[in-house]
C-alpha cells in the first residue's frame, strides 16, 4: 500500500514537473519573435531560405529586442514573401521599412529608427554633371530600380504610369549598377547607403559612378511589426528604447560595423 502511495505520488510531481517545464518553453516561445526580410546589404545580409548573417537592421533589432526581453530569430524571404508574412501574422517584424497608408492596415509601426536619402546614381564618364529640378527632367532617361521597393510618392506614381524612357527591374542593386558599365539603363535609384557600401566592396568601382545631390526622398526608415506580435503591447517602452538607442551612440556603433 505503502508502495502503490509512493509511486502515485512520484507520478503526480513529474506530471506536475513536466507542466512546468511545458509552460517556461512556451512562455519562450513566445518571446522569440520572427525577423523577417530579403537581403539588402548593408541593412539586411545573408542568403534567401536561411537566417540573416547580420546587418544594421537585424544587429539593431536583436539589440533592442533583447533590451525589452524578447529574443529574435531570423529567416531572409523574397521581399513580397515578406511583407505578406507579416500581414497574415506569419511574422512579428520587418525592418527598415517605410511607413504608408496601406500598410497600417496591417502593421504597427515604432517611432524612425533612422532617416536615409534615395539618390540617382549613373556613369560620370557618361552624364556628369547630372543636374535636375524637377522630376521631370529624368523622363528621357532608361531607370535601374528594384521591384517593389518605395522611393516615395511622386516616383512611386512616375514608374506606375511609365513616364521614364525604360524602366528595367533588378533583382539587385549589384546588378542594377552592373546595367549602368553595361549601358543596358541610365540612371539607377537606389538607398546612398546601399551604394556606398557595394562600392567600398569594389575598389574598380570607386571613380565610376557619380550621384545627384538633390535627394530623390529622405525615406524615414521604422520597423514594421505584425498586429498580433506580442511586441505590440510594448510599444511605448519600445520607442523609447529606440531613442535611447539613437542617443546613446548604440545605433552609430552598429552602423560603424558595416
Amino acid at each position: 500500500m505503502y508502495n502503490k502511495f509512493v509511486a502515485v505520488l512520484v507520478a503526480i510531481l513529474v506530471g506536475w514537473c513536466l507542466s512546468c517545464m511545458s509552460g517556461v518553453s512556451a512562455q519562450e516561445e513566445r518571446k522569440k519573435l520572427l525577423f523577417v526580410s530579403d537581403p539588402w546589404p548593408p541593412y539586411i545580409t545573408g542568403d534567401l531560405g536561411r537566417p540573416a548573417k547580420g546587418g544594421v537592421a537585424v544587429d539593431f533589432a536583436r539589440e533592442l529586442l533583447q533590451r525589452l526581453g524578447f529574443e529574435m530569430r531570423s529567416m531572409l524571404y523574397p521581399w513580397k514573401h515578406s511583407i505578406n508574412m507579416i500581414k497574415t501574422n506569419a511574422a512579428d517584424l520587418i525592418f527598415p521599412l517605410i511607413q504608408n497608408p496601406e500598410r497600417d492596415e496591417f502593421m504597427t509601426f515604432s517611432q524612425t529608427v533612422f532617416v536615409s536619402h534615395d539618390r540617382i546614381w549613373f556613369l560620370k564618364s557618361k552624364l556628369e554633371p547630372l543636374k535636375w529640378s524637377r522630376l521631370s527632367d529624368l523622363y528621357g532617361y532608361r531607370l535601374g530600380k528594384i521591384k517593389g521597393y518605395s522611393h516615395g510618392d511622386e516616383l512611386d506614381q512616375a514608374v506606375e504610369e511609365n513616364k521614364f524612357a525604360a524602366i528595367v527591374y533588378g533583382e539587385n542593386h549589384l546588378i542594377n549598377l552592373t546595367r549602368l558599365i553595361d549601358d543596358e539603363v541610365d540612371l539607377v535609384i537606389a538607398d546612398e547607403q546601399v551604394i556606398q557600401m557595394i562600392i567600398r566592396r569594389n575598389s574598380d568601382w570607386r571613380n565610376l559612378f557619380g550621384f545627384t545631390r538633390k535627394a530623390i526622398n529622405k525615406s524615414q526608415y521604422k520597423i514594421g511589426f505584425a498586429k498580433d506580435s506580442p511586441v505590440t503591447k510594448h510599444m511605448d517602452k519600445l520607442n523609447q528604447e529606440i531613442k535611447r538607442m539613437r542617443s546613446d551612440g548604440s545605433l552609430r556603433r552598429i552602423f560603424s560595423n558595416y
